[in-house]
């Protein structure tokens, strides 16, 4: 299971590029540490399966308790699918790169990429409308449930999912046309665009012009909202006299706004900062918070805070003791 440094440097010597594409591409994972290849193997697969249980443990202990109905729960239960996906995209691949099994052929790597960018795109479109359901829920509780109705939440969330995986279909299509002719080496987690955008030799010019386009149309949009739901929020939770009904109120929204701050830095981090000396092992490392850490902390943050998961919790529990 232990890579030899040697041994994979000549592999990776004998898949430089002449252009042609079914060769497929060479993913690196963390071949620079031979050493550890079977502690890490072990460790990101204790992390896979927790992703894995705890969300759909979310989403089971919702669906088996009818108070937990709510508008904020389905958006939960959506969140919760949708990290369950996007690791189960990117684990298996990626656990492969620890046995020494790093080949993905070109067509998969492009089928990867395409459903990354769509589930990241949802999960920003979720905690934009999980956004809004904190804003109406503090800034106008009695209409609530009229705002927020099972059809309203339906529409909302079939309408994220939708946008999701028609957003990336430009960007795949023109990036599977680009000619990759400076290496089939991925130092990389994973098909993620910007370590694929590295190998090409063509002129990305017009995939830059997509890509700020979408980002001006469905990323940006849905920051600013977000942002203007919590200054909207926070206003209203200053207003409130009691110090105990303020830390009651923030309370509702503190576990949302936690996840959003950690999503759109790691953005940030990924996609705007300038490169370094050692962006490679950068970029590896905010990687592992969009596809391991986060999906695994979202369920924890959403029930260690969440006094009705806790108590839904614990009815299951004494349900199964009697």
């Amino acid at each position: 299971m232990i890579v030899s440094a040697n041994l994979t440097q000549t592999t990776f010597d004998r898949w430089m590029l002449s252009g042609n594409k079914t060769e497929g591409f060479i993913i690196l994972g963390f071949s620079e540490y031979p050493d550890l290849q079977t502690l890490l193997f072990f460790a990101f697969l204790v992390a896979y399966s927790l992703c894995v249980l705890e969300n759909a443990f979310i989403i089971i202990l919702v669906y088996l308790n009818s108070h937990l109905h709510t508008p904020m729960y389905y958006f939960l239960c959506n969140l919760s699918f949708l990290d369950i996906c996007l690791t189960s995209l990117i684990h298996p691949r990626f656990l492969l790169t620890f046995l020494n099994i790093r080949i993905v052929s070109f067509s998969e790597c492009m089928m990867q990429l395409y459903f990354y960018i769509s589930f990241q795109s949802l999960e920003y479109l979720l905690l934009t409308v999980m956004s809004y359901d904190r804003y109406v829920a503090i800034c106008n509780p009695l209409r609530y449930n009229l705002v927020l109705n099972k059809k309203v939440c339906t529409a909302l969330s079939a309408a994220a999912w939708l946008i999701s995986f028609v957003d990336p279909a430009p960007v795949i299509s023109l990036m599977a046309s680009f000619p990759f002719c400076k290496s089939h080496t991925i130092n990389h987690l994973f098909c993620d665009s910007v370590p694929l955008l590295s190998l090409s030799c063509g002129d990305i010019t017009k995939l830059g012009i997509v890509i700020l386009c979408e980002a001006a149309f469905l990323a940006l949009p849905a920051f600013l909202f977000t942002v203007s739901s919590y200054v909207s929020i926070i206003s209203v939770i200053i207003k409130i006299q009691s110090a105990k009904g303020r830390l009651k109120a923030f309370s509702t929204c503190s576990s949302h706004l936690t996840v959003v701050s950690v999503l759109y830095l790691t953005l940030v981090c990924v996609y705007f900062l300038p490169p370094s000396n050692n962006s490679y092992h950068n970029t590896k490392a905010v990687s592992l918070l969009n596809i391991v850490v986060i999906p695994m902390l979202n369920p924890l943050l959403y029930s260690l805070r969440n006094k009705e998961i806790k108590a839904a919790f614990q009815k299951l529990v004494r349900k199964k003791t009697i």
